[in-house]
């Protein structure tokens, strides 16, 4: 067999119509493939777009809010504690611009200037993630006092941990708190003060009407066999329990009005008032034929106060000393006083020379309707109670200076008239 008939011809089978057809078929489906990875980039590049629109509405909503919060916002770098921003309302909160507050870390601006409590904070809240206070005291740049809620958080953002601190004013909340519990304390000081009340004048207006009913019932039975020294020693006693009645009703009126009623005051003619407050004692300096001294009264410095108020302090001094300081010994001697103090008031007393108190007695005279049975069965109570409140009210203080044997000295301080 020769050897040229036993190898083909190497082109004698292809058929270039064939060829080409396969050829425009593959470039076909690259097309088509191509195709669709331009349509999938485009597809992938819409939802990037957006998903960058929709973070940049997330942002711009975020920002908005951070910016127009009514809270505090501070953002911290989680590793070091510096601030990374902060929103306008925190600068106005605290006082510090933008710019003293960026960069530093939190415990070296002013209101978190205790640094190892801060630092504490910071290293348990990298621990925790979270840590809230209730009740914060901060300092603002000016010196303000400020109460705060402040609630810290670590999140992620961009694959780094970052800390959002929340701080929220609480003052006027707690200035409110504060408002009502001295409001609850008040209304109790106020309920207990009424039960004492409320006992002192039973108390006080027992005896009297007693001893007119007592009286009276003895006129009515055995008037007839009375003879006209006893009876006219009855209507006597009725007549002063009558006055003593009337005298419990005055304070007490006078007590509502000091509890509802603000007066304004006007310099004070001292010596006029002391005139009416001895005027109106006229019976009991007779029965005990007591001396009132009043060296230099034209003298006195002038206080600020309301007059009827302070004629009735007066009126109680005085009626005090008059029953309780004036000895049978020797001739009774009430002296008054004035003085002016380095703090602009004016000091008034009235000394006497009784038996004098006891510290533990002198702790409990100005009490309200505290009765002082140790010094006497019928007390002190009301009246130093109610010259406590007229003192208080007109911007006083009121007190005693006493020892057991050497008598007392009653005082009472208004503002001075310059």
């Amino acid at each position: 067999m020769a050897v040229a008939n036993y190898f083909p011809h190497p082109f004698e089978d292809l058929n270039p119509m064939t060829d080409t057809r396969q050829t425009e078929a593959q470039l076909v489906a690259e097309a088509e493939a191509l195709r669709q990875r331009v349509a999938e980039l485009e597809a992938v590049n819409i939802k990037r777009e957006q998903a960058e629109a929709t973070l940049q509405v997330s942002e711009t909503r975020y920002r908005r809010l951070f910016e127009s919060a009514q809270d505090g916002i501070l953002i911290l770098d989680a590793g070091t504690g510096q601030i990374t921003d902060v929103n306008p309302f925190l600068v106005k909160m605290l006082g510090y611009t933008y710019a003293e507050l960026l960069g530093r870390q939190l415990w070296e601006i002013g209101p978190f200037k205790d640094i190892a409590a801060a630092r504490a904070a910071f290293s348990e809240l990298q621990s925790r993630g979270y840590i809230r206070y209730e009740d914060l005291p901060l300092e603002a740049s000016d010196g303000r006092h400020l109460h705060v809620e402040f609630v810290s958080n670590v999140y992620r953002v961009d694959q780094q941990q970052v800390i959002q601190c929340n701080i929220r004013d609480i003052s006027a909340r707690k200035q409110a708190e504060a408002a009502l519990s001295q409001s609850i304390a008040d209304l109790q000081a106020r309920n207990e003060e009424l039960d004492a009340f409320a006992h002192t004048v039973a108390h006080d207006l027992k005896n009297p009407v007693h001893l007119i009913v007592n009286y009276a019932h003895l006129l009515t039975r055995e008037g007839a066999t009375l003879s006209a020294d006893e009876r006219q020693q009855s209507v006597k006693a009725i007549e002063q329990s009558g006055y003593k009645i009337s005298t419990i009703i005055d304070e007490l009126l006078l007590l509502a009005e000091l509890h509802k009623s603000d007066v304004e005051t006007s310099p004070l003619n001292m010596v006029r008032i002391v005139a009416e407050s001895v005027s109106h004692l006229a019976d009991s300096i007779k029965t005990t034929q007591a001396e009132i001294d009043c060296p230099d009264a034209s003298a006195w410095p002038v206080a600020w106060g309301y007059g009827p108020w302070v004629e009735q302090v007066w009126a109680n001094y005085l009626g005090n000393a008059l029953k309780y300081g004036c000895t049978p010994i020797a001739t009774p001697c009430i002296e008054l006083g004035a003085a002016l103090q380095s703090d602009d008031t004016v000091r008034y007393w009235a000394r006497d020379h009784g038996p004098g108190l006891t510290p533990e007695a002198q702790s409990l005279l100005f009490t309200p309707f505290t009765r002082l049975s140790q010094v006497h069965p019928r007390g002190h109570g009301l009246g130093l109670s109610i010259a406590r409140l007229i003192v208080e009210k007109l911007g006083g203080y009121v007190g005693v200076e006493s020892r057991v044997g050497e008598g007392s000295t009653f005082y009472f301080t208004l503002p001075a008239v310059r």
